[in-house]
């Protein structure tokens, strides 16, 4: 999937990009980015004052993203491995004034389990900063993503088409200070989030 990623989503990304740019123009201080994928988001992280530590669990992809590090933004540190285990990195901050999360909860397995480590590892004053494709419910194209839904994870890397990203993180104890739906084929959950 690391090899196919990055042409895949090239023609969403030249629409993404903005925003992924106003999402991360908030960020300053301690930043955890939570699979980082290929480094799509390095680039923008380049001129801000901001101390980032990128985490990735995917072997293939940690190995692109590392070249879009030493590319684009020399200081920023990416780890392999995956949320659960930032608790325990000894040379990783422990707390974080922005965690970064853009395609990521419809990968991890236990996304409820990763909204509880964002909710611990974000300051009482920290942002989450979120976006996300989520499952359109209760329309035609919904129901066409839980039919596809089962053939469709395998080929992306455990993605799942039929999450609401946006209410685990509600459930979770985020409030959104900024949210807003759109579409782009599927529907797309943006925000930006604090701690209840």
């Amino acid at each position: 999937m690391a090899f196919f990623y990055d042409p895949f989503m090239k023609t969403l990304e030249k629409v993404l990009v903005r925003n992924r740019t106003e999402l991360i123009n908030h960020i300053h201080g301690k930043v955890l980015e939570v699979g980082s994928g290929t480094g799509v988001n390095f680039e923008l992280y380049a001129q801000k004052d901001a101390e980032v530590y990128a985490i990735e669990p995917s072997v293939p992809m940690y190995k692109r993203a590392l070249k879009q590090q030493q590319k684009h933004a020399p200081n920023l540190k990416v780890f392999n491995i995956g949320i659960e285990q930032v608790p325990q990195q000894t040379d990783m901050p422990k707390k974080y004034d922005f965690i970064v999360s853009m395609l990521v909860l419809c990968t991890v397995e236990e996304a409820e389990k990763a909204a509880k480590i964002y909710y611990d590892l974000l300051k009482d004053d920290g942002k989450l900063l979120v976006l996300e494709h989520i499952h359109s419910t209760g329309t035609w194209y919904g129901k066409f993503q839980t039919l596809v839904n089962p053939l469709w994870k395998p080929f992306a890397d455990g993605c799942n088409l039929t999450r609401r990203q946006d209410y685990i993180l509600k459930n979770a104890g985020f409030v959104p200070v900024e949210e807003k739906y759109f579409k782009l084929g599927t529907d797309w959950y943006q925000a930006v989030m604090i701690k209840k």
